[in-house]
């Protein structure tokens, strides 16, 4: 994509001062974290069995999922990698904060599609989550920077936003869905927010980003291509956030279209293993 770089360091750009502002909003409740709670959905601690394994989790903002597999969830190391400098300076403090020591817990600033020039490191899960994969232009090459960071017989995870919800405005109602961008689309989505699904009105300097959409089958065709085998894709009718402006939280924090006649998948997650 001839326009990659820009678009990356545009995002870095916006992300580097979401990272500013996000810690100090009620949907991260970093006091709750600090209190020992875990930033982990249950989705994720059922479907991934991590204890006592070696994981490297990718797109981990500033870092509270990444701390909370190894505080709460007995993960023997983590690694968490992020491509914005005031994310990963945010994980360490918090890091140091409850008493996690670097052999622990490390966080690493790269851009994912760096890394292996900047780790060398393979690790027994490669974990990643929730709005991660929709800032990334290139799934082929983000596939092949797991296969090289998991061991043989290593395990892959992902939960993230189901394609087929990307294309809805956020105005949409079980009565009305509003299509606004395309399913299939080989071009970013640009815009500009003085925020993000975690708040508004941030006064942000670095308003663009770039996002892309990529359908179910460009996913795991990316994945298998590596040589990675699927286990499972598990779709969900319920959305990791208030994706749409009428949606309604249960007591999981996972937000629900009222008054919708037949169920739509909001989320999925998908395992997949390297062959030993």
């Amino acid at each position: 994509m001839d326009n990659y770089r820009e678009y990356v360091e545009e995002n870095r750009a916006h992300w580097d001062e979401l990272a500013e502002h996000h810690p100090d909003t009620d949907s991260y409740d970093v006091e709750s974290f600090l209190q020992g709670e875990s930033s982990l959905r249950r989705l994720e601690r059922e479907e991934l069995d991590a204890t006592g394994r070696r994981l490297l989790h990718l797109q981990c903002h500033f870092g509270l999922d990444t701390l909370s597999w190894v505080r709460n969830e007995g993960v023997a190391h983590a690694t968490g990698v992020d491509f914005a400098p005031t994310a990963i300076e945010t994980a360490r403090d918090l890091r140091d904060q409850i008493d996690l020591s670097p052999d622990q817990t490390r966080f690493i600033e790269s851009d994912i599609y760096e890394l292996p020039e900047n780790l060398d490191d393979t690790f027994e899960i490669v974990f990643t989550s929730y709005g991660t994969i929709y800032w990334l232009p290139d799934l082929t090459r983000w596939a092949e920077v797991i296969a090289t960071h998991l061991e043989s017989g290593g395990t892959f995870y992902i939960a993230d936003g189901h394609p087929l919800a990307e294309p809805f405005h956020h105005e949409s109602t079980a009565e009305n869905l509003q299509a606004a961008y395309p399913y299939f689309n080989t071009d970013p989505t640009t815009e500009e927010f003085d925020g993000s699904y975690a708040g508004w009105d941030f006064g942000l300097e670095n308003k663009r980003s770039h996002g892309f959409s990529h359908p179910l089958g460009e996913i795991v065709t990316a994945l298998a291509d590596t040589g990675l085998r699927i286990e499972f894709i598990h779709e969900h009718p319920w959305s990791f956030f208030q994706r749409f402006d009428v949606m309604e939280s249960d007591e999981d924090n996972r937000w629900w279209l009222p008054d919708l006649e037949y169920d739509l998948p909001f989320t999925f997650s998908l395992k997949a293993q390297k062959p030993a």
